[in-house]
């Protein structure tokens, strides 16, 4: 996995990466700290890695906006542009960035460490409660501390997250002795003193107020704006795009608006359940824009075989089969010649929104729970949600950028990844926009209809119809008028519950009742591990009846905990 490590001890570096020959490792020691990089061998110009007499500096990532930066400064090189920024602008130098990055900047007049991740958290950092060891790699350290004989302390409390939610919320992960830093943090260590600044928070969204045709117009230019930013860092580097394309709109909108923009060269990829609409879309659309496609089928669930694998790249903080099945076709990809990993993350949240209604409903729990067996045990932080504004942030952040961010896993282990609803100036222009237009795909549909109506004319994965086809509000959901009949006739005449049959992207009720070999394997993995539990109070008796008694999501997420303790604790 790509990223770095601080151990502030000399000479002691934490891991040898060179069982990970894709990875490009480089070392800088000082009296009393030891850091190590490691990367993958892409975008190397816009990575920094740099020591002279005043600073050292670690950049991780790609920094999109890196050319227009620089280019009316003297200060030509990247490392002394940078070294610059932080002279001139102080602590958050890094805020006027666009991308995905991470990093650090030591200033050794000061003795000054500011370590930080971009404004929405697309690199993981992890720390220890003694800040003696931060690193990008969870897993690191684990092994730090195995090394050294240290005992980590699994956290009950977010097991409980994990059996829930699948991911891990705020700052916690399943160990009580690491933190993640939150989006929009960075860590200062200054005058032996060791604390997490919040440099960035996005703006709070608005309720009321109006959306007219130049707002439409606003919206279209920055994404458009967005798109480009990524797509030519691709060409900046003589690489192909490599873009996801599934049967929702986000992706879709990534890959047409490139393809609209001239960046025509697309490699679109799929995965899915054979003859699922997350297969037939994408491949109807592939071919209308003349890109090439890759599909990778992901019958029988067989990757779900890869859980300690995925674990060791998430250290067990998020549900595993959201990695799992990207993973499985990402392993088997030659990215020698491929770019970005392209996508349409956080498109239903930013253009769209969490929040479903403007009712007091929206108010009575955290939606995003895979499970709601357990929901009650976890102790949550305090946050004040008042109003929708408040309650639309607390969503964006604990089920948005926890949930989704830990997604991008799987494919930071090979290259970078981008999506344009990242980027901040569209992500804060969409938040402007009032609630109610946004709401249940208002604005998001429209926007498609007006400026790329030939987008509209597939079909849309998540209501089974095109965008374009009329709607109405039954039983609080709104649904296509033709698909009411169908949807009467199965609640007179009784249906199997979906869950069961294989109409998913991710059908893994079906894949474990179906797949004899895969069955055998997961519940073999649970009973070999079941009494790794054993000291831990109600936690494992409620495994037991979750395992044996839910989902096949819930299944997983009892997988994923026993993993995870099997691994690390």
């Amino acid at each position: 996995m790509p990223g770095f490590n601080i151990l502030f001890e000399k000479n002691n570096f934490l891991k040898n990466k060179e069982t990970e020959p894709y990875l490009i490792n480089n070392f800088i020691t000082g009296e009393s700290f030891s850091i190590q990089r490691f990367t993958t061998n892409k975008f190397l110009n816009d990575k920094v890695f740099y020591e002279d007499e005043n600073c050292i500096i670690l950049i991780e990532g790609v920094i999109l906006n890196k050319k227009s930066l620089i280019s009316s400064q003297k200060k030509k090189e990247w490392a002394k542009y940078i070294w610059s920024l932080y002279l001139e602008r102080g602590n958050d130098f890094f805020k006027i960035f666009r991308g995905s990055f991470s990093g650090l900047v030591y200033d050794k007049k000061t003795l000054k460490w500011i370590i930080f991740t971009d404004h929405l958290g697309t690199k993981h950092i992890y720390y220890d409660s003694n800040f003696k060891i931060i690193s990008s790699v969870i897993t690191d350290i684990y092994h730090y501390w195995k090394k050294n004989k240290l005992k980590p302390k699994l956290d009950i409390n977010a097991a409980y997250m994990l059996l829930s939610f699948g991911y891990m919320l705020d700052d916690n992960t399943l160990c009580a002795n690491i933190k993640k830093l939150e989006p929009g943090h960075y860590i200062l260590i200054e005058d032996n003193i060791s604390k997490v600044v919040k440099y960035y928070q996005l703006p709070l969204s608005k309720v009321d107020g109006e959306f007219t045709d130049n707002d439409l117009e606003t919206l279209d230019d920055l994404f458009r704006k967005a798109v480009s930013l990524q797509f030519d860092k691709d060409k900046e580097y003589g690489l192909n795009h490599f873009v996801a394309l599934s049967g929702g709109l986000d992706s879709r909108m990534t890959s047409w608006v490139g393809n609209e923009l001239g960046y025509n060269n697309q490699i679109n990829f799929t995965f899915s359940q054979t003859d699922y609409l997350d297969e037939t879309i994408p491949k109807k659309i592939a071919a209308e824009l003349n890109h090439e496609w890759i599909f990778k089928a992901l019958d029988n669930g067989n990757f779900l075989t890869d859980i300690d694998q995925i674990n060791l790249m998430s250290g067990g903080n998020v549900l595993f089969y959201g990695l799992a099945h990207a993973n499985s076709l990402y392993k088997i990809i030659n990215f020698e010649n491929l770019g970005i990993i392209h996508s349409g993350q956080l498109g239903d949240i930013v253009i769209g929104s969490f929040v479903k209604e403007l009712s007091e409903k929206s108010f009575k729990e955290l939606s995003g729970a895979y499970s709601k067996r357990l929901v009650d045990k976890i102790e949550f932080k305090p946050i004040e949600i008042d109003n929708f504004q408040n309650l639309e942030k607390s969503l964006v952040y604990r089920r948005g950028l926890n949930g989704a961010n830990n997604g991008l896993l799987s494919a930071q282990q090979y290259t970078e990844t981008m999506s344009p609803f990242y980027d901040i100036d569209f992500f804060e222009f969409c938040l402007s926009i009032p609630i109610k237009y946004r709401m249940n795909h208002k604005v998001y549909k429209n926007w498609i209809i007006r400026k790329y109506p030939d987008a509209a004319n597939y079909v849309w994965a998540a209501t089974e119809s095109k965008i374009t086809d009329k709607q109405v509000k039954f039983r609080n959901k709104y649904v296509p008028v033709k698909k009411i009949p169908a949807i009467v006739r199965r609640k007179i005449l009784g249906s199997p519950d979906r869950k069961a049959t294989k109409n998913h992207m991710n059908p893994l009720d079906f894949w474990y009742n179906n797949n004899k070999s895969l069955q055998a394997f997961q519940d073999s993995f649970f009973d070999e591990n079941i009494s790794r539990l054993d000291d831990l109070g109600d936690l494992k008796a409620d495994c037991i009846s979750l395992y044996n008694n839910g989902s096949g999501v819930e299944k997983n997420q009892v997988l994923t905990l026993l993993s995870a303790v099997k691994l690390f604790f």
